[in-house]
C-alpha cells in the first residue's frame, strides 16, 4: 500500500465513515484474487499473486469477464476463461503515475465487454473489446467513489458514478449525455436486461431505492436501515436485489419485482466493506446466485432464493464478487486472505 492510500484509509477510520461501496477493500484489502466459474463446486484459480480488486462479469457469447487491480495500480483483464491470458487494459506508468483505484466490469453477446476504471478522480471506459481505446467518462468523480456498471444487447452500456454524494448514470453509449439521479447517496449498484431495462439501487440515509426500466422511472422505497445493496437481472427471473441489514448484518434478497418480499437469506454477513461481503447475479437458465462473506468465509447459493443449498467455497476473505451465464455458468471472484 502506497502513502496517498495509508493516509486514505487512515482518514476513513478516523471519520469512522463506511460508505465506500468498492474502493475501501481496494484501498486495504491486499490478498491473493481467486477466481472459479462453471460450478460451486468449481476448482479455483489463482488470479494474481496480491491484488487490491476482483471483480467479474459474465455473457453466453463471451464467456466470463475478469479484472484485477494489482499492487501497483495497474488493471489486469481476461475473457473467456477464468483460467485465461491476461491483458493489462491500464498502466499506471503510461498514464503519468496515475493508479486505478476502482474498476467495474459487465459484459454481454452484442456489445462485448464493457470495462470502467477510476483513475485519480476520472472514470474511463471502454467496451467492445479489451484492447479497445479509453473513452473519458468522468471527471470530479470522489476520490473515494463508487462507480458500477452493466450491459445488454437492447439497452446496451449502463454506467453509474459517485461524485461526492450524488449519483449520475447514462446508458445506451458511452458518450451519451450523464442524468443525475439521486443525491445524498453512499453506495450504488446497477443492472440491466434487455426485457426489464436498466435497474439502479442506492444506500441514501440507510434506506434503498430502486428503479428498473429507465433512467427517469419513479424511485421506489426498498429498505430501511441498511448499509448496502447488490443488483442483478435477467429477462427471465426479472430484478435480484440484496441488502445488508445495518443492525443484524444479515443479507436479505427479493427477485421477480421491487415489490416482492424480502427473504432473510445469510446471518453474521461482514467484509473488508459493508458492500464487498456480499454479491448477486441472475442468469435465465441457472437463476439467482449469492454469494456472502460470514466471518470471513465464503459462502454462495444459486438457483433459488428459497430452495438452494448454501456452499462453503473458501475461508480467510474479504471481498467477494459474483457473476453467472446462461452459457458458461457462474464466475466467483474473491480476495483470500483477508478478513
Amino acid at each position: 500500500m502506497n502513502i496517498r492510500r495509508l493516509l486514505y484509509v487512515f482518514a476513513l477510520v478516523l471519520l469512522g465513515s463506511v460508505w465506500l461501496p468498492l474502493t475501501s477493500a481496494q484501498a486495504d484489502a491486499v490478498g491473493g484474487p481467486l477466481a472459479k466459474q462453471g460450478s460451486l463446486t468449481g476448482a479455483w484459480s489463482t488470479e494474481w499473486t496480491d491484488g487490491t480488486a476482483i471483480y467479474v462479469a459474465s455473457d453466453p457469447t463471451n464467456g466470463p469477464l475478469v479484472a484485477v487491480i494489482d499492487t501497483s495500480g495497474n488493471v489486469w483483464v481476461k475473457e473467456g476463461s477464468v483460467f485465461g491470458t491476461w491483458t493489462e487494459v491500464w498502466t499506471a506508468a503510461s498514464a503519468g503515475g496515475v493508479e486505478a483505484t476502482a474498476v467495474s466490469v459487465a459484459s454481454d453477446p452484442k456489445n462485448g465487454p464493457l470495462i470502467a476504471v477510476l483513475a485519480d478522480t476520472t472514470v474511463y471506459a471502454k467496451e467492445g473489446s479489451l484492447t479497445a481505446a479509453w473513452t473519458t467518462e468522468f471527471t470530479g468523480a470522489s476520490s473515494g467513489p463508487a462507480v458500477s456498471v452493466a450491459s445488454d444487447p437492447t439497452n446496451g452500456p449502463l454506467i453509474a458514478v459517485l461524485s461526492g454524494t450524488n449519483v449520475y448514470a447514462k446508458e445506451g453509449s458511452l458518450t451519451a449525455a450523464w442524468l443525475d439521479e439521486y443525491n445524498s447517496v453512499t453506495v450504488v449498484s446497477v443492472a440491466s436486461d434487455p426485457t426489464n431495462g436498466p435497474l439502479i439501487a442506492v444506500v441514501s440515509g440507510g434506506s434503498v431505492y430502486a428503479k428498473e426500466g429507465s433512467l427517469t422511472a419513479t424511485w421506489l422505497d426498498e429498505y430501511t436501515n441498511a448499509t448496502a445493496v447488490s443488483v442483478a437481472s435477467d429477462p427471465t427471473n426479472g430484478p435480484l436485489i440484496a441488502v445488508l441489514d445495518a443492525t443484524s448484518t444479515n443479507v436479505y434478497a427479493k427477485e421477480g419485482s421491487l415489490t416482492a418480499a424480502w427473504l432473510d437469506e445469510y446471518n453474521s454477513v461482514s467484509g473488508a466493506t459493508p458492500a464487498s461481503a456480499f454479491s448477486v447475479a441472475s442468469d435465465p437458465t441457472n437463476g439467482p446466485l449469492i454469494a456472502v462473506i460470514s466471518g470471513t468465509n465464503v459462502y454462495a447459493k444459486e438457483g433459488s432464493l428459497t430452495g438452494a443449498t448454501w456452499t462453503a467455497e473458501t475461508t480467510a476473505a474479504g471481498f467477494v464478487s459474483v457473476a453467472s451465464g446462461a452459457t458458461n455458468g457462474l464466475v466467483i471472484g474473491v480476495i483470500e486472505g483477508e478478513g
